[in-house]
């Protein structure tokens, strides 16, 4: 267990089940949580994963909220539709928030 008493806010539980993001609290301060989900599509990061994360980074940034990220990925996913969609493009969206968080 990380969190005290075990609780954990989920934020977005049904969109993007192979990254989890939400809040937890840590000797009673809050912290936001990004991590894989390695159930769901092996944990790979793909569009909207990576705008998930990107929002709740940003989100958390923006109160100040320190980020706790658990990190259990093997890439990004491959094929055609996420290359057009620009897979790349989000993925750096995710590496741009956590830079500025």
């Amino acid at each position: 267990k990380v969190a005290d008493e075990g609780d954990f806010y989920e934020i977005q539980k049904d969109f993007a089940g192979n990254i989890i993001t939400g809040f937890i609290r840590l000797e009673g301060q809050t912290v936001g949580v990004v991590a894989n989900q390695p159930m769901v599509l092996a944990g790979v990061l793909d569009i909207d994963s990576a705008r998930k994360a990107a929002r709740f980074v940003r989100f958390c940034d923006c109160f100040e909220i320190p980020i706790l990220t658990l990190v259990d990925v093997p890439g990004f996913l491959p094929g055609t539709g996420q290359e057009y969609n620009g897979v790349i493009k989000h993925g750096a969206k995710l590496l741009f928030a956590y830079g500025e968080a």
